[in-house]
């Protein structure tokens, strides 16, 4: 099994392929920052989120978004974040699992080849089970 660490840099690169794609989500051209997570605190424990256009930190742990005004997108990708923070915290399969499908999802507007893109490089980098189809 991967170290968190490199769990942390497969979710960051799957979050840098979709903000290069599509509608770009996690990238904001105001701030030309692409959001990521990242590991701080004493031994790099505390897992937080930075958002592409505030640059705060998010704490990624289940909560209610709409209070959080520190997160710029909407619902989708508050739950793919929720998603990401579980497989770098414990390395499982969670796709999907906090609601919308995850990167099955077929509500983002992007195009079907973007898509396929997306979910080839996470599969290859192991976030992905080859197992799991939509």
């Amino acid at each position: 099994m991967k170290t968190k660490e490199e769990r942390l840099q497969i979710v960051n690169k799957i979050i840098e392929e979709i903000a290069s794609r599509g509608r770009r989500f996690f990238y904001s051209s105001t701030t030309e920052r692409i959001s990521k997570f990242v590991l701080e605190g004493n031994k790099k424990k505390r897992l937080y989120f930075i958002d592409k256009y505030t640059g705060k930190k998010i704490n990624p742990y289940p909560r209610n978004y709409a209070k959080d005004r520190n997160f710029s997108e909407g619902g989708t990708l508050w739950a793919l974040m929720h998603d990401f923070r579980e497989f770098i915290i414990t390395g499982n399969y969670s796709n999907g699992k906090h609601g919308y499908g995850g990167l099955y999802c077929p509500n983002w507007g992007y195009p079907e080849e973007d898509m396929q893109a997306i979910r080839q490089l996470a599969m290859g980098l192991g976030y992905l089970n080859k197992a799991c189809v939509a």
